[in-house]
Order: C-alpha cells, then sequence, then structure tokens
C-alpha cells in the first residue's frame, strides 16, 4: 500500500515522492525512517538529501547529523563530513585541544601563566566554527 505522502512543492509531486522511496526500498532504505524524514524534512527534501543524510547517519550517528541540522540547512548536509571537528564537552575544550594540535605545548608553559580558553573560543576560533550540542563543526568546508 504507498504511503500518503504530502507534495511539499511543485517539484515533489506525491507520485514522484513515491517512486523515489519505492526505488530507495528496492535498495535496501528503511521505510519508516524514510516516513519520518518526509513527514519532518518534506518532500522536496526527500527527493533531493535523502540519501546524502542517510549516508551521513550511517558513517557518523543520529545525534551527531541532529547536531550539524541544529546550525546548517539541509542542503548542506554532503558537507558535515567536511565540517565535522569532533565531539566535546565545551567549547573551552575545543579551543585547548585545537591549540595542542597546532603544536602549542602549553604544558610547556610556566605553571603560573594561565591561558583563557573560553575567550580563545570567542575572539577566535568562534568565527570559523560552531559548536552546537556538544559538536563541533567547521563554518568554512
Amino acid at each position: 500500500m504507498p504511503y500518503e505522502i504530502a507534495p511539499t512543492s511543485s517539484f515533489a509531486t506525491e507520485e514522484h515522492v513515491q517512486e523515489h522511496l519505492e526505488g530507495l526500498l528496492e535498495d535496501g532504505h528503511d521505510q519508516d525512517e524514510m516516513k519520518e524524514f518526509i513527514e519532518t524534512h518534506g518532500g522536496s527534501d526527500f527527493m533531493c538529501y535523502y540519501e546524502d543524510y542517510a549516508r551521513m547517519i550511517d558513517q557518523y550517528d543520529q545525534e551527531t547529523v541532529d547536531a550539524f541540522l541544529e546550525t546548517f540547512d539541509m542542503m548542506d548536509i554532503e558537507h558535515l563530513e567536511d565540517a565535522y571537528h569532533g565531539q566535546y564537552d565545551s567549547e573551552e575544550e575545543f579551543a585547548e585541544n585545537f591549540v595542542s594540535d597546532m603544536g602549542y605545548i602549553h604544558n610547556e608553559l610556566p605553571y603560573w601563566i594561565k591561558i583563557d580558553w573560553k575567550e580563545t573560543w570567542e575572539d577566535g576560533l568562534s568565527w570559523d566554527y560552531t559548536f552546537s550540542s556538544g559538536y563541533v563543526f567547521s563554518n568554512n568546508w
């Protein structure tokens, strides 16, 4: 029995979306996941972006993809791989890790020198990176 689909644009007619859904079912995609995507994001996004979306969930996980989509648009989903920089407890933790990875080893500094990682994030890194639900993504893929 066909799934009832409400079109969201002239591009994504109910018939086109249904045909695309059936083709993806034949390729092994999960029907319930596709239906949920259509209900959440619409038929047009399903037609254009579902396969990239499903690939990113397989490559990462649902939480990472959701965090990415809190900040970026569905049309950007193909860039998640380039944008993803890990999961951190805070912007400050990312800033410290970023500086350390750059080769600036702060443990060689005298013990009395303190680094303000929050300020490093806010004035330096937040221009190029986004912190979303514990995940860090580059704004410049």
